[in-house]
């Protein structure tokens, strides 16, 4: 039975494995965006227009396949900085 997975398609970390379906590797992704701009937001910094790019791998019989790509984009609903007064 094939299970699905998550990693960052830039530094090919490995962030989420053993999802059940595609479905399930959807509602991590959202978890992650959640916990990340949370993350930030306890740290005190702004998200400043993060941009993610993750794939969603497919794994059956320990072959694995990209059968999605999400772009996240952290700090996109925040308040801008608006220029300084010349």
């Amino acid at each position: 039975m094939p299970s699905y997975q998550l990693r960052d398609t830039a530094t090919r970390q490995l962030l989420a494995r053993g999802l059940a379906d595609y479905a399930a590797a959807e509602a991590a992704l959202d978890r992650i965006d959640d916990e990340l701009e949370h993350d930030l937001a306890a740290n005190g910094e702004g998200a400043g227009r993060i941009r993610l790019r993750l794939d969603i791998e497919k794994v059956t019989a320990g072959l694995t396949e990209a059968v999605g790509h999400h772009v996240l984009l952290l700090g996109v609903d925040g308040p801008s900085d608006p220029l300084p007064a010349l």
